[in-house]
Formats: C-alpha cells, sequence, structure tokens
C-alpha cells in the first residue's frame, strides 16, 4: 500500500500542531513499514490530506480514495486571524465543501466530530487524535540538562512552560499575569507567530509582550527536533489556552513526564478525560502551579499521570488503527 501525505505546511512558516501532527503521521507510518511520498503528484493508493490549500483540494478532488484529518474548524479562525468576522462565513462553506469531498474525515477529537457535524459535514467521521512519537518525547536528564543550558538556567530554577503560537487566544496574557505573581519562578513561552501580522489583536500582543516581568522568557519558535530538549527543561507544562482541538504540545509535554495545569476546556476532559489538573481561573492555575512545587507527592502523581496519559496517543497505540482506516476505504 503506497500512501501520499499532503500538507502544504510544508511550504509555509513552521511553528504550528498541523505541521506536527503530518510530520508524526509520516514517522509512525513509516515504523509500520508502510510506503509512503509527500505532497506527490503522482497516484498512490490512499491519498491522506492534512491541509486545506490548493494542494490539498487539487488532491482532494483528482483521486479516488482520500482521508482528511479535520484540523480546521471554523472556532480555529476566531482569536487566531485578524477580520475573521468578516470573512468567516465564506470560510464554512469552503470547509463543508471540502470534507464533504473526502472518502473519509478524521476528527482530532469529539469535540471536533461535533462541530463537523453542525458545520454540515455528512462524510464519514472518525475519531483519529493526534499522535506523537514517545521514544523522542521522553524523561531524560542528559536532555534536561542541554535544555537548561539553551535557556542559561541552573539546576535550582523552578521552571513553568508552555509551547503554542503566540496569540491571545493561547492564554499568553494569562501566562505572564501568572508569571508576575509568581516571581521565584521562571515562566518561558516556547512559540512564534507563524501570521505575523495577520495575527488576530497584534497590537494588543505588542503592547503586551514590552514590558513583561523579568521572570518571563518569550523564547521564540525552536527547531522542532530540540523540542525534547525544551521539554525536559522544564518542571510543569502550564497551558492556559481558550481554544484548542487536540494540541500536539500537550501530549508531547506529558510524553517527558511534566506535570500538566491546563484550563477547565470540554475537549481536554472529552479527549483525555484525567491526568490533568484542571483549573478554571487564575487563581487556581497560581494555586495549581504552587502546590505542585510544594508538595511532592503532587508532582509525583501527576508526573506519572502525565506518562499514563502519553501512551494513549503513542505511535504504537493508534499506528494500526490509521492503517486499518486506509484499508476500510
Amino acid at each position: 500500500m503506497k500512501i501520499n501525505l499532503i500538507s502544504e505546511s510544508e511550504f509555509f512558516p513552521k511553528g504550528h500542531g498541523v505541521h506536527t501532527a503530518y510530520l508524526n503521521h509520516v514517522a509512525m507510518l513509516k515504523k509500520l513499514n508502510i510506503e509512503v511520498v509527500t505532497n506527490s503528484l503522482k497516484k498512490a493508493d490512499v491519498v491522506h490530506i492534512e491541509t486545506i490549500g490548493p494542494l490539498g483540494l487539487y488532491k482532494l478532488l483528482t483521486s479516488k480514495k482520500t482521508v482528511v484529518s479535520a484540523h480546521v474548524i471554523p472556532a480555529s479562525f476566531e482569536g487566531s486571524l485578524i477580520g475573521s468576522a468578516y470573512w468567516l462565513g465564506a470560510a464554512k462553506t469552503y470547509l463543508r465543501f471540502f470534507y464533504n469531498k473526502a472518502s473519509l474525515v478524521l476528527a482530532v477529537g469529539p469535540k471536533v466530530k461535533t462541530q463537523l457535524n453542525k458545520l454540515g459535514v455528512t462524510q464519514k467521521i472518525e475519531i483519529f487524535p493526534n499522535a506523537i512519537d514517545t521514544i523522542m518525547f521522553r524523561n531524560d536528564e542528559k536532555l534536561r540538562i542541554l535544555g537548561r543550558k539553551h535557556f542559561g538556567l541552573n539546576k535550582d530554577n523552578k521552571v513553568v512552560l508552555s509551547v503554542g503560537q503566540v496569540q491571545i487566544r493561547k492564554g499568553i496574557e494569562d501566562f505572564i499575569k501568572i508569571a508576575q505573581q509568581l516571581p521565584k519562578f521562571t515562566f518561558i513561552w516556547v512559540g512564534n507567530k507563524p501570521f505575523k501580522m495577520l495575527t488576530a489583536k497584534s497590537e494588543e500582543l505588542q503592547q503586551l509582550l514590552k514590558s513583561p516581568p523579568k521572570n518571563f522568557i518569550l523564547a521564540g519558535g525552536v527547531p522542532y527536533l530540540r523540542m525534547p530538549q525544551v521539554y525536559n527543561a522544564a518542571d510543569i507544562f502550564f497551558l492556559p489556552s481558550y481554544q484548542e482541538n487536540a494540541s500536539m504540545a500537550i501530549i508531547e509535554a506529558a510524553s517527558c513526564g511534566l506535570p500538566l495545569v491546563l484550563r477547565d476546556l470540554a475537549e481536554y476532559q472529552l479527549l483525555y478525560k484525567e491526568g490533568y489538573l484542571n483549573c478554571s481561573n487564575n487563581k487556581e492555575f497560581k494555586e495549581n502551579i504552587q502546590g505542585l512545587f510544594s508538595d511532592k507527592k503532587l508532582f509525583e502523581k501527576q508526573s506519572k499521570a502525565s506518562l499514563l496519559l502519553a501512551q494513549k496517543f503513542s505511535f504504537e497505540a493508534l499506528g494500526n488503527k490509521l492503517l486499518q482506516y486506509y484499508q476500510n476505504l
């Protein structure tokens, strides 16, 4: 069986989860000894499309057996790109058309499947979460030393990490507020603005980042292969995002054994069920971060819970399931 994986993220700025999901699908299939080509115009047994741009559309309309990973839903645009209120209707029409042309749609989580149904997608939809390489993303003391050296940290620094695009939607404002309230800890945000000035509330972001607290580091983008060092450099993973479909960073952090402090989002409850500390507001974020650093037993409990959670999203857990979807088309 020959699989052609299509992702226009290869041709545009990196630093977002869709590109990482695509890379992981390639790696996962290769581990199963499946013949994989990427962004090819030639025929394949199955074309698996990860992005909704012109190349994805062309292969969708010219291929017999197609799988589309639904990384994008209307909510993905709101709070991410400027002026979305003016063109969101057209985007919904396009997404509905695009997904309904697929032989099979893979929703990255239960909430995404619900949103696709509301959008009017009538093609078959299966829930298939993003997979991660749990061998690459692991708890490793050597990686911790390298990561801390990269950020100029010593072994005694207590580090809280977030990974994601620099957007108000991702909760970076709350992340900085908690950093201000907990000056003894180091807060690091890894990520960039792939959409530059098209990012929603770009001016508000610039003002926010003009005078951050001294214990806050905006690290920018980090190459994917160095991300295991980044996670291992930290003690806690804290993502106060207001909207997520299926964050790759959460599971990567979990696979490195970091306790997870997350906002109370329905998608997390449906997809993860447990294995993280669930917070409704900044007060709870602060209390849970303090609690993890002050209570060794709680820290160890949540670290173990993270490792167990990550195994559900490993290549081993999900690879054969994806292959079965292809075979059943």
